[in-house]
């Protein structure tokens, strides 16, 4: 499996990866090499399965480095990432400012990027996993081992350009910076961003299970969205953006972290409306009828330290401040394995405005492989699409500028 030569080697096989070689012009060969044992395996368990391709409402304030990804959403924003896709076959709806394939189904975003990246041409090598990349005057050496059930054969492949888009390790992806590392860029290490939180457990007795709409704040930030209460945390979209606060070190284990059951209300309106309920009731337990879950309910109770059979006018004003300041303390982000998205990956300072690496001439990286990540609801998939368009685009033009001085 040696000496085989290509224009360019895209190293993963995941969103980024699978767009950026369905952008680059057919006479280039190209191949793809993926670890996994077919490719956009994580694509498919985006969006809970719908995948959520970008999003109408494209502000840089969604990412951690918005000075670095202004230029790239410029370029190549959400409605240019809606048209691309269009040119490959598949229709698309917006739910509110969210864009989605028209079926709702990940497996179509999937099936017209492999017909587009197989309709070019372009070799597609699963069960390659890469262990080494090496400069050789100008020219790449991908070296690894192609793993056939227990058995593993080693391969050296070449090419005159590379293309690092294997993402992170949250769910089936691969963090494979250290090949790049090798090249000499530095990596920030990965943390889970788009994932549950983990806090102090008194607070969540009795909630396993239960959702909610509600705010969650961490510091000055705030969150409004769904809640799933966990045994050893918080989960839900509102959470997911939240976690990134963690990540990317604005928030730390020992923080507080606070629900706001009624966020579209003041505390004053919450117990406005709690006096005009508590006409007619005696207890605790009468005024919360009807508000909350029933669970929801107890814990609210039990954060106003009081019960259920305490007289209700005189616990409106810790009933109103448990609802609207529900105290959790942060433990930390939960496990990798539950994470959508990783922050952190390759110093975005050491690559330029078309993700060619600084270090190292016609070596690039895409997607999540760099360190840039953004908020739940498709603006780490527009990063995949933005990064990758703009270096199939910079390969395309040198590959043409080195055909030209090989023809002179």
């Amino acid at each position: 499996m040696d000496g085989k030569k290509f224009d360019v080697i895209i190293i993963g096989g995941g969103a980024a990866g699978l767009f950026l070689a369905s952008q680059l012009p057919s006479e280039l060969s190209v191949a793809i090499v993926e670890s996994n044992d077919r490719v956009g395996k994580k694509l498919l368990a985006t969006g809970n399965g719908k995948c959520n391709l970008t999003n109408l409402d494209m502000d840089v304030s969604h990412f951690n480095h918005p000075n670095f990804v202004g230029s790239f959403l410029e370029r190549f924003g959400a409605r240019d990432a809606i048209a691309a896709f269009e040119d490959i076959g598949l229709m698309t709806k917006a739910i509110d400012s969210r864009v989605y394939p028209y079926s709702e189904c990940a497996s179509t975003v999937l099936d017209v990027l492999r017909r587009a990246v197989e309709k070019r041409g372009t070799h597609i090598f699963t069960g390659h996993v890469v262990n080494s990349i090496k400069n050789i005057r100008g020219e790449f050496e991908v070296s690894g081992e192609a793993v056939n059930g227990k058995r593993g054969e080693n391969f050296n492949y070449f090419a005159n350009a590379v293309v690092l888009a294997t993402g992170s390790y949250a769910t089936f992806g691969k963090d494979s910076t250290s090949l790049f590392a090798a090249l000499g860029h530095t990596v920030r290490p990965m943390a889970p961003s788009l994932a549950p939180i983990r806090t102090n457990k008194e607070p969540l007795k009795g909630l396993q299970g239960v959702r909610v709409k509600a705010g969650v704040r961490i510091g000055e930030r705030c969150e409004v969205g769904e809640v799933l209460f966990k045994d050893f945390g918080i989960s839900g979209i509102a959470t997911f953006n939240m976690a990134g606060e963690l990540a990317r070190g604005r928030a730390k284990a020992g923080d507080v972290l606070i629900i706001d059951f009624m966020p579209e209300h003041s505390k004053a309106e919450v117990e406005r409306m709690l006096s005009k309920r508590a006409h007619g009731v005696t207890s605790v337990g009468e005024l919360m009828v009807g508000t909350f879950h029933s669970r929801v309910q107890e814990r609210i109770a039990w954060a106003a330290g009081c019960s259920f059979e305490d007289r209700a006018e005189e616990k409106i004003g810790a009933i109103a401040d448990a609802i609207k300041n529900y105290r959790l303390v942060i433990e930390g982000v939960g496990d990798a394995s539950l994470a959508q998205v990783m922050s952190g990956g390759l110093n975005v300072d050491e690559f330029d405005e078309n993700m060619m690496s600084r270090k190292c001439e016609n070596a690039y990286a895409v997607g999540e492989a760099v360190d840039i990540d953004g908020d739940s609801g498709g603006y780490n998939l527009q990063w995949a699409w933005s990064s990758a368009k703009a270096a199939a685009l910079n390969i395309a033009a040198r590959s043409k500028e080195r055909k030209i001085a090989y023809d002179v």
